[in-house]
């Protein structure tokens, strides 16, 4: 691996490629290397064939990948003998083989535009400058911003309360996807924000995102279950948000409520929204993040018990 590769993004690329219009700007400039990567027969993870505009794509990746950074890989990831999942975390592992060992592994998804990258690989640098792939690995979170529809005049976002928001394992020093971007490594949190687009699609396209998505098979599993909350999304609206408590599909109280910002697009709203203080302090976060101190409170609660 060469020194100056320290940055490595992989985005995984499918039928809401142009998402990517939104997501991939605001992480190019940051990167040392990229890999998009995409079904070579244009299928879902569930094996599903979806629409997909060559011509429109290619001529994007042209047009941003102007200091040649990007790298595009075309396997199988629709094996319908694997669960959806298992294709999922083929197409993650594939991509981190692609970039190579060494440096920061970092994943982003189409859907997710995240806020201040600069900064966030500046945090990740001075966790570790250059890691080799050899030390002992360990995953970055980053939190949160899930759109969950737009209506009109803008779109209904989670709001977590002040509570500590909804996080993922962004970043890792060694790349290993046991339940997408999830494995057993010790996680440390950030204080870093990503606007998720993870709902805030028309009818048709979420409808088809709910029965082809990673969690399809373990996450709204029963059809009559994705119908009724197909249903009570179709419902929701500019004035009856906040009434909708507890919505997330897996574990309810992962999204505590709702809330309403102005934009015509992800990217208004994205220029409107006021990124939330993070509700744990730089003292706190060094806690929380520190392994000794997380085998104490393990040991404590192995002693309660």
């Amino acid at each position: 691996m060469s020194d100056s590769l320290i940055i490595k993004v992989g985005f995984c690329v499918a039928y809401d490629w142009e998402l990517l219009k939104t997501s991939l700007p605001l992480v190019y400039p940051y990167a040392d290397r990229i890999c998009l990567s995409l079904d070579k027969d244009r299928k879902s993870w569930a094996g599903n064939h979806f629409e997909f505009n060559e011509h429109k794509f290619n001529g994007f990746l042209k047009e941003i990948d102007k200091d040649n950074k990007i790298l595009l890989i075309e396997k199988d990831f629709s094996d319908t003998c694997r669960t959806t999942r298992e294709n999922c975390n083929l197409q993650r592992t594939a991509m981190a083989e692609a970039l190579g060992t060494g440096g920061w592994h970092i994943q982003i998804d189409a859907d997710e535009y995240f806020l201040d990258f600069e900064n966030f690989v500046n945090y990740l640098k001075k966790l570790h400058p250059c890691p080799t792939g050899k030390e002992k690995p360990f995953n970055v979170l980053a939190n949160y911003v899930p759109l969950i529809k737009q209506v009109n005049g803008g779109f209904l976002y989670v709001d977590f309360l002040n509570s500590i928001p909804e996080s993922a394992p962004f970043a890792t020093t060694s790349p290993k996807y046991e339940r997408a971007r999830h494995n057993g490594y010790f996680n440390m949190i950030s204080p870093f924000y990503v606007v998720h687009e993870t709902w805030a699609r028309n009818e048709d396209d979420l409808w088809f995102k709910i029965n082809n998505w990673g969690h399809s098979s373990e996450e709204l599993h029963e059809v009559k279950k994705r119908k009724s909350y197909f249903d009570l999304w179709k419902a929701l609206d500019e004035n009856n948000y906040f009434y909708v408590r507890n919505f997330h599909p897996a574990v309810p109280v992962a999204w505590p409520a709702l809330d309403f910002q102005m934009g015509t697009t992800a990217a208004e709203f994205i220029d409107n929204f006021k990124v939330p203080k993070f509700p744990v302090s730089d003292f706190q976060i060094s806690l929380r993040n520190s392994r000794n101190i997380a085998r104490l409170k393990m040991l404590y609660y192995k002693m309660k018990s």
